[in-house]
């Protein structure tokens, strides 16, 4: 893995804005457009390389982050 700290990528959807990944303490965070803000906690980095390689990222928040975790 590079010796990268934190990565924030730009998204295109209607609902999501950003998402940022903190590798080290493994926190996923996602900006909404209206200004929302939450955070994920234990987000292994290889989920955070899916989420930036798929064709939905509200689809794959949903399905890899969100649901897995209930």
């Amino acid at each position: 893995m590079k010796n990268v700290k934190k990565e924030t990528i730009k998204v295109k959807s209607e609902a999501i804005k950003k998402a940022k990944y903190h590798y080290r303490k493994k926190i996923l965070s996602v900006k909404f457009h209206n200004g929302d803000i939450y955070y994920y906690p234990e987000i292994e980095p290889f989920i955070f390389e899916g989420l930036k390689a798929s064709d939905s990222v509200g689809k794959f928040l949903n399905k890899y982050i969100i649901h897995a975790k209930n």
